[in-house]
């Protein structure tokens, strides 16, 4: 089986992250490199890049539909 290709992956997150922004949602450079750091940095080979991507985009969808 092959290794999973970490800079694949952080590619793959941060174009899922940056490009798939739901309208209402705005999302700073710096903010969106502190989500890609905090993806990597945790068990990233287990998981979607883009399912992850969407998942943070649902909680930060929740947070700003509650002010």
């Amino acid at each position: 089986m092959k290794k999973p290709s970490a800079i694949i992956h952080k590619y793959l997150f941060a174009r899922a992250f940056f490009k798939n922004v739901r309208p209402g949602i705005e999302i700073g450079v710096i903010a969106g490199r502190v989500e890609v750091r905090k993806h990597m940095s945790g068990s990233w080979w287990n998981n979607n890049a883009v399912k992850a991507a969407a998942d943070i985009h649902r909680q930060w969808g929740g947070i700003g539909n509650e002010q």
